[in-house]
């Protein structure tokens, strides 16, 4: 399974809410408190696209606060690939399940997070390839980190790092992220590193990270991720879960719940 659209899901979530957390993260800023995040990914590349929806729940009933956050995240990704020798192409269906459990610690601007848990991939291809290990359904273990320091009032530099590795086709990805934060954006550079048994990816590019104003709901909070730049694949004319070579663009959303929506249910 690409993991390019699910692994970010927890750096995604690792500085919200955004500035709300003072020193040591026991005391939040605002008001609001957030004990859910929905994060949504979206991501094209050349013969290549993804997509997945995560729930973060923070289990001590709020974000802000340092404590166990547990995740439930469901990705989908169609790709195609040709293959030497071959006068059709091969074209790929996957899907993937992860529920995973993790710790969320936060010392002033910087946050980090450690998740493990299992993950379940199925890839269907059409039409079969028996030469391409990533076919099939495997379930396995799965471990993510991420570390993130948030702009301050004393320092206007984002910085992000976040990694994972599942034993489900030993899909593994690393990205990371530099910005500077000026009038309510955050922009810079980002690199990310993706593989598994069939392949290995490489990207270079850029981001812009915002929060959007509240439209329809209140207590809701939500911060947009723009991403593009230039994919390398390894074997850019075999088999790759990745795509190819070419441009690529991402989209994510990070979307904050507050406690009051949960209020009906207590």
């Amino acid at each position: 399974m690409s993991s390019k659209s699910g692994i970010l899901l927890a750096a995604a979530l690792v500085a919200a809410p955004l500035g709300t957390a003072r020193a040591g993260g026991a005391e939040p800023i605002s008001p609001t408190t957030y004990p859910l995040a929905i994060v949504s990914v979206y991501d094209l590349a050349q013969d290549a696209f993804a997509t997945s929806t995560a729930l973060y729940f923070a289990l001590n009933g709020d974000l802000a606060r340092e404590g166990f956050v547990g995740r439930l995240s469901v990705s989908t990704d169609s790709y195609s690939y040709d293959s030497p020798g071959i006068p059709w192409d091969f074209d790929g269906d996957a899907w993937a399940i992860d529920a995973m459990l993790g710790y969320r610690w936060i010392r002033g601007d910087v946050a980090s997070s450690l998740f493990v848990g299992a993950e379940h991939q199925d890839h269907d291809l059409s039409p079969n390839d028996l030469g391409n290990p990533v076919r099939g359904s495997e379930t396995g273990f799965k471990v993510a980190f991420d570390i993130t320091k948030a702009p301050s009032a004393y320092s206007p530099v984002y910085a992000e790092l976040a990694a994972s590795y599942s034993t489900a086709f030993d899909t593994y990805q690393v990205d990371g992220r530099l910005g500077y934060s000026f009038d309510g954006f955050i922009i810079g550079p980002e690199a990310w590193l993706m593989g598994d048994e069939s392949s290995d990816a490489q990207r270079i590019g850029g981001f812009l990270k915002t929060s959007l104003p509240p439209l329809l709901f209140s207590d809701v909070s939500t911060a947009i991720t723009v991403s593009a730049g230039y994919q390398f694949v390894d074997d850019d004319n075999g088999r790759s879960t990745f795509g190819s070579d070419g441009a690529y663009g991402s989209v994510r959303f990070t979307t904050l719940v507050g406690e009051s929506w949960f209020a009906p249910f207590r």
